[in-house]
């Protein structure tokens, strides 16, 4: 009996310090997590305001007068050749073509009651569903009865070498594109064989069917960006050509959007303040996950005590939330004016005046 107890001490400790060595490193890793995501988010640019800068410019005919400008190039962009997959979807007007594959492949989830340390089939449960990464099912602990075959079809993305907007020559290898939209498959315009079935949007190759599928079967699909569309590209001119803007050097805009300039300009605007406030509040939500990961210890503690328990874990919530909201605030105070040296120079110079003032007049407010 003195055995099994100390047994089960011994077990209770180690789990007892797993636990606590799990607490420190997520908080250092939260806490340095927010603090990079922060810093490097101050740095964030608004695309909107640069292409505010940019010349609107047609089209129609190279205008020689705009001779490596930043321009917000206006006209039908279309590639210079078909494109397709090269395996499934024949050639077609567009600018860029996306292939999906799914395989439907056996998952392992490890079991809510299984085991610590264990790797045995009873601590694991196995099902089947599509998957775009199907698991190497020789990894698994069961791997006789739930194995994957290898994957026959790779995804990939296709785009004609170069294109045009009106008269001028674009790169559409390194052009940003608008997102692509899925596209419904007609018989016509892909490449079917004996193993190889059309249902709307999607290819279905293997034994079953696209309904009842078996393992290893396959599903592909394709999302498409299609040319001969009125569109607006910011970039710079280049001789008969528009490349890359780079702003101040490493802000790069090479981008398209199938709007107007004022849309475009609105568009972009809209993501940069999307990202920064969202980054923020990531930002934020970490620092305050790394404190309750440093008071958790505290938390369990009072979890234990009616009434006063609860009262005391959510004063720690909203303790650790207003220092986690004030030390979001003060790093990302910090990095703002390190990115933006003329604001800190000012805040600077401000500074320096108000330490002079201040000094001067200290001998007199002294003699009041």
């Amino acid at each position: 009996m003195t055995q099994l107890l100390n047994l089960f001490t011994r077990r209770g400790q180690a789990r007892s310090g797993c636990s606590l060595l799990f607490l420190i490193v997520g908080s250092i890793l939260a806490f340095i997590s927010a603090t990079a995501i922060l810093w490097t988010n101050e740095g964030r640019v608004d695309f909107g305001r640069i292409g505010a800068g940019s010349i609107p410019l047609e089209t129609a005919a190279i205008d020689p007068g705009v001779a490596d400008a930043f321009v917000a190039a206006n006209g039908v962009l279309v590639g210079d050749a078909p494109v397709g997959d090269g395996s499934f979807l024949r050639p077609g007007n567009w600018l860029e073509v996306q292939r999906l594959v799914e395989m439907y492949a056996w998952e392992e989830k490890a079991k809510s009651d299984a085991s610590s340390g264990t790797r045995t089939p009873d601590d694991y449960e196995y099902r089947t569903a599509r998957s775009d990464e199907p698991a190497d099912s020789s990894a698994f602990a069961a791997p006789a009865d739930h194995a994957n075959p290898s994957l026959t079809v790779s995804g990939g993305t296709f785009r004609p070498e170069s294109g045009h907007i009106g008269a001028y020559v674009v790169d559409l290898r390194s052009l940003d594109l608008p997102d692509p939209a899925p596209l419904i498959l007609e018989r016509e315009a892909v490449v079917l064989r004996e193993e190889r079935t059309l249902s709307g949007e999607y290819i279905f190759i293997g034994k079953g069917r696209l309904e009842q599928p078996q393992v290893g079967d396959l599903r592909l699909r394709f999302q498409t960006v299609a040319g001969g569309k009125q569109a607006t590209l910011f970039g710079q001119v280049d001789g008969n050509g528009i490349g890359p803007y780079f702003h101040r050097e490493r802000n790069r805009l090479y981008r398209t959007f199938f709007s107007g300039r004022a849309d475009a300009l609105a568009e972009m605007s809209a993501e940069y303040r999307f990202a920064l406030w969202g980054m923020r509040v990531v930002g934020l939500t970490l620092y305050w996950v790394s404190l309750l990961l440093v008071f958790s210890p505290l938390t369990r503690l009072l979890g234990g005590v009616p009434l006063l328990g609860g009262l005391g874990k959510g004063l720690i919530a909203v303790v650790t939330f207003v220092v986690a909201a004030l030390l979001a605030l003060l790093v990302a105070g910090i990095a703002w004016f390190l990115h933006n040296p003329l604001a800190l120079l000012i805040l600077l110079v401000l500074a320096g005046m108000i330490f002079v003032v201040v000094r001067l007049l200290w001998p007199r407010i002294q003699k009041t």
